[in-house]
């Protein structure tokens, strides 16, 4: 028997179809991989970025709110005010707000502070009030106040609001043009007394917040009041919704205390604002990206499960509601 040592010249139409169909679901394979790793990836950035937006609107609120009504060593001080800024109260203010409303931080009408166009509606708005608790020395006859540096709070410029104290009476005002390393001026009226040795001066703060739509997209804004001017500016992209609760102390003691909104329902009594010991604080947030989810997220918020119109959800995105209560200093027990 002969055999013919052959060798194999090549290959048939049948193989080589088979070799590509082969590597064509091996690289499918490889593809529908990468592509879950990605979205993967992309879900899990789109939520840390997310929850970490969350983390420091809620730290920067309960830090300003925690402060509401500081006016240094007695926060029951009477108060006097100079300016055009909006009574200080108990340092805390709440808003439901709507297209008609202004949140006003000054009683200048002709700034809208902060401005009212393209606010979200039936979101809330929060004004908090609080000297700083960076204070110097001060004493003062019935126009100036004379102090040590005013480097020594920050460096003060005229028209920006301050307040001195002497544990009995604090006066709000404006500083005036004349600003030396030994006094500074008011920038109109005069104080209600002469303050003398025992006194602090500090700066004040005003500072709203409140939920804007910037290009169609909501974001948390601050308005405050800095070098005599309302100014407004953008703190985190992606907050949709704020929704505030007031923890009122009904009995004065720190053991009844009713959360309740700014703008209760009907048959409710408004918040007594001079009793309000703490602030619950809910935030809702979605991520910046698009096309997250498969569906439609359905969230909880204030204890009910809402699902978002399509509208709403702008191309399924991924949406988280934060929630925290904040406890106003040496203001009862807020729970």
């Amino acid at each position: 028997m002969i055999y013919l040592n052959r060798k194999q010249a090549g290959l048939s139409l049948v193989e080589l179809m088979i070799a590509i169909s082969l590597s064509l679901v091996l690289t499918l394979g490889v593809i529908q991989i990468f592509s879950s790793s990605q979205q993967t990836s992309r879900v899990q950035n789109a939520v840390a970025r997310m929850q970490e937006n969350a983390r420091f609107a809620l730290d920067l609120l309960g830090h300003d709110i925690r402060m509401a009504g500081q006016l240094g060593c007695n926060s029951n001080a009477n108060i006097t005010n100079n300016t055009d800024l909006r009574d200080f109260g108990n340092g805390i203010f709440g808003y439901e707000y709507s297209d008609t409303l202004s949140v006003a931080l000054t009683t200048d009408t002709s700034d809208p502070n902060p401005d009212s166009s393209n606010v979200v509606a039936n979101t809330d708005a929060l004004i908090v009030m609080a000297a700083s608790p960076l204070s110097i020395p001060a004493t003062s006859d019935l126009s100036s106040v004379a102090f040590a540096s005013s480097n020594s709070i920050g460096n003060i410029q005229t028209d920006d609001p301050l307040i001195i104290s002497d544990c009995d009476n604090a006066d709000i005002f404006l500083a005036g043009t004349t600003i030396t390393g030994t006094g500074i001026s008011i920038k109109s009226g005069n104080f209600s007394k002469s303050y003398q040795t025992g006194a602090e001066l500090a700066k004040l703060h005003y500072s709203a917040y409140y939920v804007k739509l910037d290009n169609g997209v909501p974001n948390l804004y601050r308005s405050y009041v800095g070098n005599g001017t309302v100014i407004h500016e953008p703190l985190l992209e992606g907050v949709r919704d704020i929704q505030i609760l007031y923890g009122e102390d009904t009995n004065g003691d720190g053991s009844s205390i009713r959360y309740v909104d700014a703008k209760p329902a009907l048959g409710i009594n408004a918040p007594d604002w001079s009793r309000i010991t703490s602030v619950r604080v809910h935030l809702l947030l979605s991520t910046v990206e698009n096309n997250l989810a498969t569906t439609p997220q359905s969230y909880w918020q204030q204890g009910e499960l809402v699902t978002p119109s399509e509208t709403a959800n702008q191309s399924n995105k991924i949406f988280q509601a934060f929630t925290t209560t904040i406890q106003l200093r040496n203001q009862g027990i807020g729970i």
